[in-house]
This record gives structure tokens, sequence and C-alpha cells, in this order.
């Protein structure tokens, strides 16, 4: 073969194989895929006073420090596949904020078609959350540390003095005591293993449902749940529904919280949004005597948003039932000094007040002794990317 006819051969061979490399790559390319990395650092100065007065530097005074990936991909058909990893960071620190679970605020993988919904699966948060979430405004990326919601509603069912309450309870995976005091941790959270189905909107109304397996009554054990959103216009409505039960392993005997919520925002004019839920539980203590506590909380709350700023005030309650003297009640105030669309700068000033036998908590500090209020007044800065 001469050079002129080598040339031409290879020049075929060559044109031949892009051609064969571009049609492998054809669906590759029709399936169109993105990943999206995004997070908030948040760190505040906070003054605590819980009995005793402290001055820290935090991560998460107002919203929580995270990182995460997202991803979709186009499957065509108006279906899409989807995952979500996200992990807390303690931006004071550098640490992780989830111990040893890395993706501790959310890993899941799902389908999604416009058509017929999104299925998930993995940690995720159960349904009610979300009414929580949007009938809310305590800063533009909602649920702020200081807001009552966070400190009355969504601390715990209960925090209270163990020889207060007026019917046998239990330790076990869902209400246990610590050092006197007995605690219901809240179930508006993420929970392991859930499987979500969310439906498309019909007329501004979605529903989802949650099923979470037992998987041996781990921190996720047995959980269902539900909601009904509905948004158009200036109105947010929003229900939501939890079980989650547990296990008290000295008796094999069940546990269980119940939960429902209603809640709402209205957008009075583009300015100024008011907001309220009310929250009712029960916890079924499941001695051998039987028994149970219930209780409620509600919430109220108003905001108004400045050319550069934001305004906003909550009050929460929260009553129980079968236990003396243990009810709680707080406020929230804060200002938001809006710097661009990802980076604020903001002050927050917050107090629980608890009954003699209540220990709530503010921001995650607990009073050091039942019936102590616990104040506190943060100030920080917050950026999302």
């Amino acid at each position: 073969m001469n050079t002129h006819n080598r040339r031409m051969w290879m020049k075929k061979t060559t044109i031949t194989l892009l051609a064969l490399a571009a049609a492998a790559a054809a669906p590759a390319a029709m399936a169109q895929s993105t990943v999206t990395v995004f997070g908030r650092v948040d760190v505040g100065l906070q003054h605590i006073d819980n009995g005793a007065k402290t001055s820290r530097v935090d991560s998460g005074t107002y919203t929580a420090s995270r990182l995460g990936f997202r991803g979709t991909e186009d499957l065509g058909g108006g279906l899409t596949a989807l995952f979500f990893l996200e992990s807390g960071i303690s931006a004071d620190t550098g640490n992780a904020a989830g111990g040893t679970r890395f993706f501790n605020r959310g890993s899941y993988v799902g389908l999604s078609s416009k058509d017929w919904g999104t299925v998930t699966l993995g940690r995720q948060y159960t349904p009610i959350f979300w009414p929580f979430l949007f009938a809310d405004d305590a800063g533009p990326l909602r649920l702020h540390g200081y807001s009552a919601v966070q400190s009355i509603q969504r601390s715990n069912f209960l925090r209270v003095n163990s020889a207060a309450l007026q019917k046998p309870v239990a330790n076990g995976t869902i209400g246990s005591a610590a050092s006197g005091v007995y605690a219901v941790g809240i179930s508006s959270a993420f929970e392991n293993n859930l499987v979500i189905y969310k439906t498309p909107s019909f007329g501004g109304l979605t529903v989802t449902g949650a099923v979470g397996a037992g998987e041996g009554y781990g921190d996720a054990g047995k959980v269902y749940g539900a909601n009904a959103e509905y948004k158009s216009g200036p109105l947010y409505l929003g229900a939501g529904y939890t079980q989650k039960r547990g296990l008290v392993a000295a008796t094999g005997r069940e546990q269980k919280v119940t939960e429902t919520m209603v809640g709402g925002m209205y957008s009075v004019t583009p300015e100024l949004n008011l907001w309220a839920n009310v929250h009712p539980w029960k916890y079924e203590a499941s001695t051998a005597s039987g028994g149970s506590i219930d209780g409620h909380d509600y919430m109220v709350g108003v905001s108004f948003k400045l050319p550069t700023g934001q305004l906003w005030a909550n009050y929460a309650a929260k009553r129980i039932d079968d236990c003396n003297a243990c009810d709680s009640s707080g406020f929230g105030i804060g200002y938001h000094h809006l710097l661009s669309k990802r980076t604020e700068l903001y002050a927050s000033l917050g107090r629980v007040a608890n009954d003699d036998n209540a220990a709530n908590s503010l921001n995650g500090v607990n009073p050091l002794r039942a019936g102590q209020s616990v104040r506190g007044i943060g100030v920080g800065i917050a950026h999302q990317f």
C-alpha cells in the first residue's frame, strides 16, 4: 500500500470510528443529567441564660449549616430519575453534625412523573414537616432556630420531671428518662427507611403519603405519615399526620406517638404575612397498666418584608394533660438584613417560659433544671450556595 492509499485508509477509518462513537453517545446525550452542589453556612454569636449565663459561637444559630448534592436525569416521556444527599456541618468547628450518620439530613433516590407523581426511598422528612415549614416565615429560609415553632413545638413533644407524670411510663426507643427528666422526641423530622409518594398538583392541591419499614424498631421503627397541601396565590394551607411506634426493650411492649397538625399562611399584602398552626398529639406509654399522655401546642406569627430585609415575630404555647405544672410557652423575634439573594445578616431574640415541672429548650439549649426559663439573643451571618 503506497503512502497516498495509506493516508486515505487512515482517514476513512478515523471517520468511521468517530461516527460509531457519536452513535454510541447519542442515547446518553438524549438522557440529560444534572448534578448540583448546594448548601448553607450559618455561624452566629449567642448569649444564653438557661440558669447560667454563657456566650458562645455556634453553627446553625438561624438555620442548620449543611452540604448537599442533588441530581436529576431526564429519562424521556415525562419521567425523571432523582437523588438527594445532604450532610449537616458544624461550621464553628468544621466537624460533621450528624455523628456517625454522614448524610444525616437526607439520603434518598426516586422517580418523578409529571402525570403520576413522585416516589422516593431513603432517609427523608416525614410529610408533616412540610406544613410546619410552609406555615412559618421566620426569615427567608424559614424555621429560624429562635422561632417558637422550633423552641416550643418541634424541640420535644414533652420534656418534664418524671415525678410529675400522673400516669405510668416506661423507657424505650420513643420516650425515656434521664437525670429525672422524661422526654419524648419529636417525630416531624427525618426518619430512616421511608417510602414516600407525592401526587402531582391538582389545582394547587397535593397529597403525600409515607411508610417506614420497622427493621427492628430502630430510630425509624414503624413510621406512617401523610399530608395535604394547598397553594393558591397568597394562601397556603397544610395538614399533616404522623404515627411512630417504638419498643420498650425490657418488656417487649410497644410505645406509640401520634400527631396531627393544621397550619397556614396568608399574604395580606406582598409585604405582610400572617401565619399560624395547631398541633395536637398523643403519646401511648404502653406499660402493663396502660396509660397515655395527651397534649397540644399552637403558634401564631407575623412577618413584614422591607426593601432590604425582613421582620418577624411569633408566639407558641404547649399544653400537656396528665402532668402537673408541665406546660410551657415562648416567643421569638427576628430581623434579617439581606446583603444579597444568598447572604444575610440576622439578629434574633427568644424566650421559653417553663412551668415548675417543664424543661423545654431554646435553640437546643436545655434549662439547668425544670421550671427554669431559657432566654437567648443571637446575631450572625448566613450564606447559601
